[in-house]
């Protein structure tokens, strides 16, 4: 193995740039430059699927340097998506499957199919293709470190996919804050000790998936994948088959996985750490981790980000977490965070400036997310208490009912605490007098009976009059969900009962 010649810093410095980012120094300055600190794990497994296995060295073989800037397609798009990202893009080059193929632009050209790449890694790229050399690490590609290096699609509940370009600044300082603050740098790792197990159960074309991917890159982790959809009962097969040591999911699938029947005979015994992030993680949810993954109670940590600060900004884990259960955490080294006119408790929007942050949507403005300080505008809500973020809804998901501002994520929260309650979505319904009203679609535990009567006798023991849901939606299967795994509330009042 090659021994590890940069040592990533630890040191914070305030830069000059046209916003003034808090970033580290030393630091790496372009993503290419990951495989010189990854080179000592080249003869470690590093990808898993099934019976496929691709060590560390295969996969730098088939690195292709050409400095091309990629953009990640959404596997679950539509023909209408699909054809709006393409022509918003104008890809020189597209990679898909049969599948996805179909769902192309006539026009499209050069499309490369994915069984073919899939073969280059079983044996060697065609002739003309530029690989990495096996005997080591190669120069850099050339590139400032704010050129672009990602294009993440963000999976909005309304509207078209927006485009968010990521510079290899903030690919790398995101990851950069992550190890820093798990003890992880590059060169305080030991090359003698194995790796973790990850299972990766999250879709990649997500900013959790490309954050996953190359922190195990950077450690020398081997990253599992499902087969296909999710599914609950392939998640234990794989856990138990593989030796998981770590697995990464959204609430939902945590849920799924925990509601599975065949839970309690599992050997779950090797998981010693659950990352979740996606959607606000419930103390219940929490509760129940960790009575059936008993390894993983104290490596229970939860994640606040977004694709547009360029994923994690804050994070809680260990004792933290299991002391203040609703928390988001702290915000990591680099990451600023402020609440932008707040009200008398000191909640308002929550603001971020990052080196990790988007340079803007492809295509478009940035819409005014960024102001002309730097700041992020997520669209989130939160507070601080004694340094810790609280993210308590969602500025756009407002329920105005005569006049009153009421937050659906307050109410989701209220009869969450309701224990036969497994998941909810609370939304706007229209109302000919109020404006709007309270709606509530509720996912009942199926041993469960409870009436709608019976759930807003609960909701007013837990909520003021007038935020208590008048229509209810009950319900034991699951609610429709996003992509990104949270309930798609557009679907879901579109198909409301009458």
């Amino acid at each position: 193995m090659r021994a590890q010649t940069f040592a990533w810093g630890t040191e914070v410095r305030r830069g000059d740039g046209p916003i003034p980012f808090l970033q580290y120094s030393p630091r790496r300055h372009h993503v290419s430059e990951f495989i010189e600190d990854a080179e000592r794990w080249r003869d470690r497994v590093h990808l898993v699927q099934g019976s496929r296995r691709l060590t560390f060295g295969k996969v730098f073989e088939a690195w292709i340097r050409a400095g091309a800037l990629l953009a990640l397609g959404n596997g679950w798009w539509s023909r209408r998506e699909t054809e709006h990202a393409i022509n918003l893009l104008q890809p020189s080059i597209v990679i898909a499957d049969e599948k996805r193929r179909e769902l192309l632009p006539e026009d499209q050209r050069h499309v490369v199919d994915v069984d073919a790449i899939r073969k280059w890694t079983e044996s060697a790229p065609p002739a003309g293709v530029p690989t990495r050399a096996a005997s080591g690490p190669t120069s850099p590609v050339n590139g400032e470190e704010n050129d672009p290096a990602v294009i993440v699609f963000t999976a909005g509940t309304t509207g078209d996919p927006k485009a968010a370009v990521l510079a290899h600044r903030s690919v790398i300082a995101n990851l950069h804050s992550l190890l820093l603050v798990s003890g992880r740098l590059p060169q305080q790792l030991d090359p003698a000790k194995l790796g973790a197990v990850i299972l990766q159960s999250g879709p990649m074309f997500h900013i959790g998936g490309i954050q996953a991917l190359l922190l195990a890159m950077l450690c020398g982790h081997t990253v599992v994948f499902l087969e296909g959809r999710f599914d609950a009962g392939q998640v234990l097969d794989v856990i138990e088959r593989e030796r998981v040591t770590v697995w990464g999911a959204v609430p939902t699938m945590a849920s799924r996985v925990l509601d599975h029947p065949s839970l309690p005979s599992r050997d779950l015994s090797g998981v010693r750490s659950i990352s979740l992030g996606g959607a606000a993680v419930q103390p219940e949810l929490t509760a129940r981790l960790r009575l059936a993954f008993t390894g993983a109670g104290r490596g229970l940590s939860t994640i606040y980000g977004m694709t547009e600060t360029g994923g994690t900004v804050a994070s809680a884990s260990g004792e933290l977490m299991a002391e203040h259960p609703r928390t988001s955490g702290k915000p990591t080294p680099v990451s600023e965070i402020r609440i932008g006119s707040p009200d008398a408790e000191g909640a308002g929007e929550i603001l971020v400036r990052t080196p990790g942050q988007m340079l803007g949507y492809w295509g478009h403005a940035d819409a005014g997310i960024i102001d002309t300080d730097g700041w992020v505008h997520t669209g989130d809500l939160g507070r601080f208490e004694d340094g810790l973020l609280y993210v308590t809804g969602r500025s756009k998901d407002i329920i105005i009912r005569g006049g009153e501002n009421i937050a659906s994520a307050h109410v989701e929260s209220a009869l969450l605490r309701h224990p036969a309650v497994r998941n909810v979505a609370v939304v706007a319904r229209p109302d000919p007098d109020l404006g709007e009203r309270v709606g509530a679609a509720i996912q009942l535990d199926p041993a469960e009976l409870l009436s709608a009567e019976m759930l807003a006798e609960f909701a007013r023991t837990q909520l003021p009059n007038h935020e208590v849901p008048t229509d209810w939606w009950i319900l034991t299967d699951e609610l429709p969900m996003t992509d990104a795994g949270k309930v798609d509330k557009r679907k879901l009042n579109a198909s409301w009962p009458s």
